[in-house]
């Protein structure tokens, strides 16, 4: 009786570039499931060494270029400019056609370096690369800053310690080294107060006519901070032209310190805070008692809408006095170290409630945003 011969199984080894690209198939993923955790520092780790195994993956690739720029975004939003820079970069050299990153390193060149036709070209090359409806604030972008550089195409440079003034030549030297001095001065104090700013700042003057074409502005604009103090001309030598100086250099170093997580009515508040004078209109002191009665109050959670969408000039107004007399009422009750735990914790992307109960304890946010300080 014949025997059954036994089948032969062929022991089988993965090929090295096999071991490899399954490696990389599970760092990519492990990448992945960090990205979605938010841990963006450890989830491009990942992803550059899954890329380093299997350097030609485009899903990898793809990965950690969005991965980057993801952490950009959250890095630009903390106030940490140079960081986010070099992520947003790394996005776009491993995916020239990642639009979104090339819109947030436009904006980042646009505000850390003041390069202009360089944030412009970023901007371009995301065309095509965005949501139709995303691009449309891109190219309103765009057009503004040419507006920019044509207006500003003769104006000269003058350099202090911190700023970068540009300005049309005939403006008078005296009048310049004031208000040079006036910048200089807000710096120092900001400086004092915040620690570590922007290390220079741009500071464009223009006509009436050209202000109002570079920012279309509502009638009582007469300063703002877009990443450039942009201020006009003829305010200089007014006798409030310290205080506008002193509110416009406080929101850079606001942004530079701490991101772009703060409400509007902490930026107003605390500008009008540090423009240091106690002198208000008739107006003004109307609708500071009728804000300290609160029968002109808003809840804060809702009193960025009035700057960003005012009904028109007794709506802002409104809105800048509630706002000077919250962050007065909390500097007062609370101190300059408390109050700065609330904007880091703000930087840090906590909400304005926590954020609030965490740096004023055991004060509430819920009494505070009806008017109510204890």
């Amino acid at each position: 009786m014949g025997g059954v011969t036994p089948c032969a199984w062929a022991a089988t080894e993965a090929s090295p570039d096999e071991v490899s690209r399954h490696s990389a198939l599970e760092l990519n993923n492990r990448g992945v499931r960090e990205a979605q955790a938010g841990r963006f520092e450890e989830a491009a780790a990942l992803l550059r060494q899954a890329l380093a195994l299997d350097p030609h993956d485009a899903t990898t690739r793809h990965n950690l270029s969005h991965v980057l720029t993801d952490w950009g975004r959250a890095l630009e939003q903390a106030g940490k400019g140079d960081e986010a820079m070099a992520a947003l970069r790394a996005a776009v050299e491993h995916d020239p056609t990642n639009g979104i990153a090339l819109i947030h390193l436009g904006n980042l060149t646009y505000l850390q370096g003041h390069a202009l036709p360089q944030a412009i070209a970023y901007w371009k090359q995301a065309f095509g690369r965005v949501p139709s409806a995303q691009w449309h604030g891109v190219a309103s972008r765009i057009a503004q800053t040419e507006r920019d550089l044509r207006i500003e195409r003769g104006f000269v440079l003058e350099q202090t310690p911190h700023f970068d003034l540009r300005l049309q030549r005939e403006s008078a030297a005296a009048e310049l080294a004031s208000v040079g001095e006036a910048l200089e001065r807000a710096y120092e104090r900001l400086h004092a107060a915040l620690g570590d700013g922007p290390a220079r700042i741009p500071v464009i003057f223009y006509t009436e006519g050209d202000f109002e074409r570079v920012n279309g502005t509502r009638d009582w604009t007469v300063g703002l901070y877009d990443g450039r103090i942009r201020l006009r001309w003829n305010e200089i030598g007014t006798p409030y032209a310290s205080q506008l100086i002193a509110h416009e250099v406080t929101h850079a170093f606001l942004h530079d310190v701490y991101g772009h997580r703060l409400p509007l009515w902490v930026h107003e508040g605390y500008a009008q805070f540090q423009e240091g004078s106690t002198l208000h209109t008739p107006e003004q002191t109307h609708l500071e008692a009728r804000v300290r009665a609160r029968t002109q109050w808003v809840p804060l959670k809702w009193l960025d809408a009035r700057f960003t969408q005012p009904s028109g000039r007794d709506d802002i107004q409104a809105a800048y006095v509630q706002a000077r007399l919250v962050i007065e009422e909390l500097m007062t009750r609370y101190g300059v170290d408390r109050f700065k735990v609330f904007l880091t914790q703000l930087a840090a992307g906590r909400p304005v409630e926590a954020a609030y109960d965490q740096a004023f304890a055991p004060a509430r946010w819920i009494r505070a945003d009806q008017g109510v300080f204890e």
